[in-house]
């Protein structure tokens, strides 16, 4: 979550919205530790999925915001390098959704222009964004292979320590 909350700060112009669910207290407290500066919200629904979170952040968006940056908090190897390469992209063709690419697939992160956010309100469980970005017709595709990793299992946490050890050593 933290490294995530670290890739988008890296961002200009980026307020950062974190929304928070099942561990509220406990990310509410990280957050605070790391001075992340984060607006949090907590999305009393996250049990009915993310795409609930999801439309708890964009809620959270303010007036005149003409994107969001959806990440996921899963994906450590998604660093602001990648996310400035989605939002350089993104800003080319403003109009349209701009998504990572890796495993032949679009995912998050996202940019997701405010003019799409109404198509999410019949997104459930835990379809999130990829629904929206699956039914769009148009669509910018960044290769993101390190956005492939996640980290949903113990065993993922195993596996990440020596990527991590990798991506240090000279």
């Amino acid at each position: 979550m933290l490294a995530a909350a670290a890739a988008s700060r890296a961002l200009p112009r980026s307020p950062l919205i974190v929304v928070v669910g099942a561990e509220a207290l406990r990310v509410r407290l990280a957050l605070r530790r790391a001075r992340c500066n984060a607006r949090v919200v907590t999305n009393v629904r996250w049990q009915e999925g993310m795409a609930t979170s999801l439309r708890a952040g964009l809620e959270a968006a303010g007036p005149n915001t003409e994107a969001a940056l959806v990440l996921a908090v899963d994906q450590p190897l998604v660093g602001a390098a990648a996310l400035t390469r989605l939002v350089a992209a993104w800003r080319r063709r403003p109009q349209v959704p701009a998504a990572a690419l890796y495993e032949g697939h679009a995912g998050v992160p996202a940019v997701l222009p405010r003019r799409r956010w109404r198509a999410l309100q019949s997104v459930r469980g835990d379809e999130g964004a990829r629904a929206l970005l699956r039914r769009s017709s148009a669509l910018t595709l960044v290769d993101m292979p390190e956005a492939a990793f996640d980290v949903d299992t113990p065993d993922d946490v195993r596996r990440l320590a020596p990527t991590r050890a990798e991506r240090t050593s000279p």
